[in-house]
């Protein structure tokens, strides 16, 4: 008997630390989240390659991190070759237009909120891009507002200046995890469960890591939609819209101009 008490005690216990700890999955759509999200989770979308996208290679998340690795490669330090990566990023964020990753992710948002899931955005953006995020959101019908865990602007320090505001938590890079809990601690709210839906599986890991610290259940969706997209990135078609910034053309536009220059080249 006391064997059995023994073996019953240790499964569980190991069922416990296995639910706390979380799962990650991929996922190829948004339909496949709906097996994920109960009741009384708090369901948090990633904003960049998930729910929205530049509507040309220009200033999509693949280019940042090619201007990125083209300073660095150029001898500059990390710090300094992201100030620069993210100045130019900005700085085409704050004019480009933007398409959703799916056409129907809007619907099956605003029907999970119109149950009364709790929803909100969790994004590396940066506090001065918050406002043209949300204008951005907005242009695509995205409102996370309508449920989020607070109606309140917050703002705290998590090594930069965090902002929570229109329903979109910006860590401004920093551990998406640690802005998190702090995020929740100040607003007193501990969730039976988080799903979080991300394109980058590193910063499930953060979230997860929090997860399990505070015994929380977490489904981490690592959302590859654009996986093919990202993999084939068309940097030379980037970098002939970058040359003409100031307006920004069409990926096709940029193609008849580098095919051109293309000819004009064999000619020679």
């Amino acid at each position: 008997m006391t064997h059995k008490i023994k073996y019953w005690f240790s499964s569980y216990f190991i069922f416990f630390i296995s639910l706390c700890s979380g799962e990650n999955f991929e996922i190829e759509t948004m339909d496949d989240i709906y097996s994920h999200i109960t009741k009384e989770c708090l369901v948090i979308f990633d904003i960049d390659n998930t729910l929205l996208e530049p509507a040309q290679e220009l200033g999509n998340d693949q280019w940042f991190y090619a201007r990125l690795n083209y300073y660095k490669k150029k001898g500059l330090n990390h710090t300094i070759a992201l100030d620069k990566a993210l100045s130019e990023w900005h700085s085409i964020q704050n004019v480009t237009k933007v398409t959703p990753v799916e056409n129907h992710t809007y619907s099956i948002v605003a029907s999970f909120q119109d149950k009364g899931q709790t929803i909100m955005g969790l994004t590396t953006r940066g506090l001065g891009l918050s406002t043209r995020t949300i204008e951005q959101l907005h242009c695509l019908n995205f409102d996370l507002t309508k449920t989020a865990p607070t109606s309140h602007e917050i703002f705290f320090w998590n090594g930069q200046g965090v902002l929570f505001k229109g329903g979109v938590l910006f860590t401004a890079g920093t551990h998406k995890g640690k802005a998190l809990k702090k995020f929740l601690d100040q607003i007193g709210y501990k969730p039976k469960k988080i799903v979080f839906i991300n394109d980058k599986a590193s910063h499930l890991k953060d979230v997860e890591e929090f997860c399990t610290a505070r015994n929380i259940p977490f489904a981490g969706l690592r959302y590859g939609h654009l996986d093919k997209k990202v993999k084939n990135f068309r940097e030379d078609i980037a970098q002939i819209q970058w040359e003409q910034f100031g307006k920004i053309i069409s990926d096709q536009e940029a193609l008849e101009i580098l095919n051109k220059n293309n000819l004009s080249t064999i000619a020679k």
